[in-house]
């Protein structure tokens, strides 16, 4: 068996597109809503084999607790040994990969605990992507063997910064790629650096460097968007800033 797993807020936009992406693949999708402000819970319960769970939480950022939440309704519907595919909800399986996906769920031997899909960061347009720095080549473990008793974990206090395999996991990349929709719109970038910096300002895994500090952390998302961060520049984890044209071929879904 194959299911989805997803932690969702205010993705109206995306979360049509996403789900149609993972259905061809996914025999359940559940749904972890996080207290959103638009109509994703609406459009997720217009697809029949979608389940959506409403936060039980308060509307504090914690995605450790709110996945390992998820996955605690996930055991309980889907057996134990299914393959979970946890992607976000800004993100659509690229062309051809839910036949990539259903030929590695088929394998009988040799299998990870989990398989990496490649990222691909959609920047200003459906048709360009970035590719500078960790633009080029990020991986994230995001399909895992189900496994009873795995929990989420995260290396930054308060439950921020989540992946989406449980702990301890071994992971193989794959070629399964997932458009990520999230940092296309500079004002989606903007938007997004000023909340992640209002919970995590001096990160310097996250691209903070003391001898910039208006840069504060991930400036890599807004470069060449703001002035302190221009698009020549050279960052601790990209830059300077590097677009590549994305064939349109690529962005259309098998589903479509």
């Amino acid at each position: 068996m194959i299911a989805g797993m997803l932690r969702v807020k205010n993705e109206q936009r995306w979360i049509g597109r996403v789900l149609e992406s993972m259905l061809p693949v996914c025999d359940r999708i559940l749904v972890f809503d996080d207290h959103s402000s638009d109509a994703t819970r609406e459009v997720c319960r217009g697809f029949k084999p979608v389940s959506v769970f409403e936060s039980p939480f308060a509307a504090t950022v914690n995605e450790v607790r709110d996945k390992n939440w998820l996955l605690e309704r996930v055991e309980a519907e889907i057996p134990n040994g299914s393959w979970i595919v946890h992607i976000d909800g800004d993100e659509q399986i690229a062309r051809g990969g839910t036949d990539l996906i259903q030929a590695l769920a088929s394998k009988k031997r040799d299998l990870p605990d989990a398989y990496q899909f490649h990222v691909v960061y959609l920047w200003d347009s459906e048709n360009q992507i970035r590719t500078d720095g960790i633009y080029k080549q990020f991986y994230r473990s995001s399909m895992f063997r189900l496994n009873y008793g795995a929990r989420f974990r995260s290396a930054v206090a308060g439950g921020f910064h989540c992946g989406n395999a449980p702990a301890p996991v071994q992971a193989a990349k794959c070629g399964v790629r997932l458009l990520h929709y999230g940092y296309m719109l500079r004002e989606d970038r903007i938007r997004k650096w000023e909340f992640y910096n209002s919970l995590d300002p001096t990160n310097r895994a996250e691209g903070y460097d003391p001898r910039f500090p208006e840069r504060r952390s991930y400036p890599h998302i807004v470069q060449g968007d703001i002035r302190q961060v221009p698009a020549s520049a050279r960052l601790i984890h990209a830059g300077p800033l590097e677009l590549q044209a994305l064939a349109i071929e690529t962005a259309l879904q098998e589903s479509r």
